[in-house]
């Protein structure tokens, strides 16, 4: 498949040619920068959400129908809880945003992600039975982690790259890339391959990863041009939000009239969505009757 030099807010799936390895390439840019500034969180808990969104968009750009995809981390780390999902659209492009809930304490001795758990849940609604799947987080670390999901949840050996960062002007980009070796790939020669891919990936500089200049073709090309590589489909980001005033209506309509009393403030509910920051504002009286 021809496909145009992809550079950014793009995600493409490949094959490395003649080997049963399959992988997916994301870079996320414009979209990662109207997420993280809505939030005013420390750059290093920034570079964390970042490559979140890349993976959860990398992951949830693999659904086979329309769908949502939620990354979740829990931790006793600063960052006490992460969330990063994608939705598919029905035009085959996707919507992918993130927030994190930090601890109160003044704990800069603590690692950013501590003891916790990832959890990874897809919804592809009618079409599969909902999936979760849940592992412990691994070394502090979002890439082993997910390493770790593959692994036991799926039994396919997988290798990650992901980084995010900002340039000296304050602009961020994050980027993932994904091989995994598919299964019935057991002989020496698959072993060979595999171990090979795994090397090649493992080179990627972040700064290569992170290069508006560099198509994602371009990437794929410096790692695996001996063999040779196959792209597919690409599939395009954007940022977004699904909060509504009618699905935070049908929320507040399972509280009691004096729960919620006692969350007006001179007769007004202020209900603020954790993804995009906006404020949605209800009357009680309206609510009450």
């Amino acid at each position: 498949m021809t496909l145009p030099p992809l550079y950014h807010d793009s995600c493409l799936a490949f094959q490395i040619e003649g080997q049963d390895i399959k992988g997916r390439i994301i870079r996320l840019d414009h979209c990662l920068n109207e997420v993280l500034g809505n939030h005013d969180y420390p750059d290093d808990v920034k570079r964390e959400l970042g490559q979140a969104m890349a993976l959860s968009a990398l992951l949830g750009s693999m659904m086979k129908y329309d769908g949502i995809l939620t990354l979740q981390l829990k931790s006793d780390g600063r960052i006490q809880t992460l969330v990063s999902d994608f939705s598919t659209d029905g035009s085959g492009s996707g919507v992918v945003r993130g927030y994190c809930g930090l601890s109160d304490e003044d704990g800069n001795d603590k690692p950013l992600l501590g003891m916790g758990q990832l959890m990874i849940t897809m919804d592809q609604g009618q079409y599969m039975d909902r999936y979760q799947g849940i592992v412990a987080l691994q070394n502090h670390s979002l890439k082993e982690s997910a390493e770790e999901y593959f692994q036991t949840s799926e039994q396919l050996p997988t290798h990650l790259m992901i980084s995010c960062d900002r340039d000296a002007g304050g602009h961020w980009t994050a980027a993932a890339i994904m091989i995994q070796h598919l299964a019935g790939g057991n002989h020496e020669q698959a072993r060979d391959h595999w171990a090979t891919a795994t090397i090649l990936l493992s080179s990627i500089k972040k700064a290569e990863l992170l290069d508006s200049s560099l198509s994602l073709q371009d990437i794929l090309l410096r790692l695996f041009h001996e063999s040779g590589v196959r792209v597919f489909t690409a599939t395009e980001m954007r940022s977004g939000c699904r909060c509504s005033e009618k699905k935070l209506r049908s929320v507040l309509a399972s509280f009691t009239a004096e729960e919620l009393q006692d969350c007006a403030e001179n007769g007004i509910i202020t209900m603020t969505c954790e993804f995009c920051m906006t404020d949605h504002k209800f009357e009680l009286k309206k609510l009450i009757n």
